[in-house]
């Protein structure tokens, strides 16, 4: 196996791809961890974390189907249960 960029994963004129039978969008990552911050932040409501909170739970599993699961543990235990609950789900 040998080391990765970007464009190896995903070609730029590709906006997804299937990744273990889940289809992953470009950006997914980056999403999760800018409503990471959100939920973070001091200055968001709780209207802004329940949202952004929401948004992880429907992009976690392409991040269980990407293996983010298996390297990164999320600060946020709300966020963290997220991702847990969508590994299981794939087993």
């Amino acid at each position: 196996m040998r080391a990765q960029r970007p464009e190896d994963v995903l070609p730029d004129a590709e906006n997804d791809i299937l990744y273990h039978n889940i289809r992953v969008r470009k950006g997914t990552v980056a999403a999760v961890l800018r409503n990471a911050e959100i939920m973070a932040s001091p200055s968001s409501s709780e209207a802004e974390k329940r949202d952004a909170l929401a948004i992880i739970s429907e992009l976690a599993p392409s991040l269980v189907a990407l293996g983010v699961h298996n390297h990164l543990i999320f600060k946020n235990p709300a966020i963290q249960q997220q991702i847990d609950r969508a590994a299981a789900a794939q087993q």
